[in-house]
């Protein structure tokens, strides 16, 4: 007996046609996104900033790489710090320019970095860059970018070309204070040779009392004093 079905139950070819290419197709290349915060605010030098990550393909990467820049425009951004992760090792912390460290922990679909050490001048762009290093093909993106803004603690401490100014300045005052205090010694040292010579003349001279000539009124003349 043949059967037939019913032509509302029949593909097109067209369909058939791309079910039988759409099963042959290998899969879509691997991508990388990458984003970040537009604006975040540090606190006593410090300042916590997610880069996260979308990462399409077969495999979940093995190995990142992530790197801190700096800067206004990407062609002359300046690296920060820089730092790798596995999943053996999902932290890190590292010194960075300057004064400035970077920790870092691996989350899922981002990375959290904490970084210290930042001062008032230190307020500019960051971009995040990731790298999958492992398993293969290698991708590499940077995020839109995020303003750090560092507020300048009345605390903190002066640049070192102020200090050195401040210690010259302090040196130059005590040297003033040295010489007129020893002017100030000097006039008083005089005065007092001055008034100790007078007391030796008053001691030497104030035992002496004033002579009295008599006469006895043998030559005609009266007792005068």
């Amino acid at each position: 007996v043949n059967q037939t079905f019913p032509p509302s139950l029949s593909l097109p070819l067209s369909a058939a046609l791309y079910l039988s290419l759409s099963t042959s197709l290998p899969p879509l290349s691997p991508a990388l996104r990458v984003t970040q915060p537009y604006r975040v605010v540090g606190f006593r030098g410090e300042v916590e900033l997610f880069c996260s990550y979308h990462h399409t393909g077969r495999h979940e990467p093995e190995e990142l790489r992530v790197t801190l820049y700096r800067g206004v425009y990407r062609e002359g951004k300046q690296e920060v710090c820089t730092s790798s992760f596995t999943h053996n090792q999902t932290s890190f912390q590292v010194e960075g320019v300057g004064e400035v460290r970077c920790r870092g922990q691996l989350g899922p679909g981002r990375v959290n970095l904490t970084i210290s050490g930042l001062r008032g001048n230190d307020t500019d762009l960051y971009y995040c860059g990731i790298e999958v290093m492992y398993p293969p093909p290698y991708l590499r993106r940077f995020g839109n970018g995020t303003l750090l803004f560092i507020p300048e603690e009345p605390g903190c401490s002066l640049p070192e070309a102020q200090r050195t100014s401040d210690m010259g300045e302090t040196s130059v005052r005590l040297a003033l204070a040295g010489l007129v205090a020893a002017n100030i010694l000097m006039v008083i040292s005089v005065v007092t040779f001055l008034l100790y010579q007078g007391l030796q003349r008053k001691r030497r001279f104030g035992g002496i009392t004033q002579m009295i000539s008599q006469n006895d009124g043998r030559f005609g003349y009266g007792n005068f004093q």
